[in-house]
């Protein structure tokens, strides 16, 4: 099988805008991402889907490949679907999250060899351990998994919730938002309308998970640094520098 991966990289974030570029170590952040990508060879090709020529030009000038996108799309996963039509020669796709520079190359391959001998329709994310503090936080996203590894339900509120107040790690994973789709997947999703109670929890996974589409779950050893502020780049970039 031939994965691609797509990184999604838009330059009008409302909370850090021009986020991709932003230096790190004296890189954009986005080549952090796609070194990591290039790195792990776990791809048959890596691209980022911007819709920015300056992130475009950023790109091209540490030699990675870019593809221009619409600017009206409402989620990373569109710009990934808008790739997979201009490039249908893959048989899979990984939405791999330009803010998540310290993304361990491992496990980008351990979760591409899960997806590869998946399902011809299967949806694949990840998930790592959970801790009592992450799960009273509302910007940690929450999943329950069933026995055979397909997610039940994903959620920013504690789940599931303990009569007792007892923490049960065992039981709630923390979601980390690395996607991997097929490409009959990603047909599917292209065919959707939004959810009412996506919507409400504003977590995009769950349009395909309450349509149903089965989600199956990756789990790993990681401790995500996603960026989504200032503060959280300048602490990823003392992590870098170590």
């Amino acid at each position: 099988m031939k994965t691609l991966c797509v990184i999604p990289a838009r330059f009008g974030s409302q909370r850090f805008p021009g986020k991709p570029l932003f230096p790190l170590a004296g890189h954009p952040m986005i080549e952090w991402v796609h070194r990591a990508a290039s790195e792990s060879g776990a791809f048959a090709e890596v691209v980022i889907a911007t819709d920015d020529q300056r992130i475009v030009e950023a790109v091209e000038e540490f030699g990675g490949r870019a593809i221009m996108t619409s600017e009206d799309h409402p989620s990373g996963t569109d710009r990934v679907i808008e790739v997979a039509q201009k490039m249908p020669r893959f048989d899979s796709y990984v939405n791999l999250q330009g803010d998540e520079p310290l993304m361990p190359p491992e496990l980008l391959r351990s979760f591409v060899a899960q997806l590869e001998r998946g399902r011809q329709d299967q949806i694949l994310t990840a998930a790592t351990n959970i801790s009592a503090d992450e799960m009273q936080d509302f910007n940690v996203v929450k999943l329950v998994f069933d026995t055979a590894g397909k997610a039940c339900f994903f959620s920013r509120a504690a789940i599931p919730h303990s009569r007792s107040g007892d923490f049960a790690p065992e039981l709630c994973f923390k979601h980390i938002g690395l996607y991997g789709f097929t490409h009959a997947a990603l047909q599917s999703i292209a065919e959707l309308q939004p959810h009412p109670i996506e919507k409400l929890e504003s977590l995009e996974q769950l349009r395909w998970l309450l349509n149903g589409l089965p989600i199956y779950v990756h789990l790993c050893e990681y401790e995500a640094h996603g960026i989504d502020t200032l503060q959280q780049a300048l602490a990823v970039e003392k992590l870098l520098n170590t």
